[in-house]
């Protein structure tokens, strides 16, 4: 049977394998200062009073997995799409026109392609 968790307790189990992973005892200052954020923010995800903002879920699907994403209840991310917004701001502005290009030529013939589901295919005589 599937269990689903609510996001505090994905947080707290992920707060207890980063804890092991250290070979010591840490505390939620040490975690919060890992996870890039205040500690007063990690409380209100812990107690369930605060859901994280769009920023911080990709971090911490970055340090968790994308289970993150699945016990917000928000969409995974393309992971294509994700790989282009990383590389993005390192291509030359050639590469980039070239890859809106093509894009573009993909979402036009997609469009103007029949639908084979009310567009029956031609007969033969």
């Amino acid at each position: 049977m599937y269990m689903t968790i609510s996001f505090s307790e994905l947080l707290e189990q992920e707060f207890l394998n980063w804890q092991s992973s250290q070979g010591k005892r840490k505390n939620l200052d040490e975690f919060a200062a890992y996870l890039g954020i205040s500690r007063p923010l990690l409380s209100m995800w812990l107690s369930g009073k605060r859901r994280p903002g769009a920023e911080n879920v990709g971090l911490l699907a970055e340090l968790f997995g994308p289970t993150v994403y699945d016990t917000l209840g928000i969409d995974r991310p393309d992971p294509d799409l994700a790989m282009l917004q990383k590389l993005w701001p390192d291509l030359p502005e050639s590469a980039r026109r070239a890859i809106a290009d093509q894009a573009f030529k993909y979402t036009v013939g997609i469009k103007n392609e029949p639908d084979r589901k009310t567009d029956p295919a031609p007969k033969t005589p």
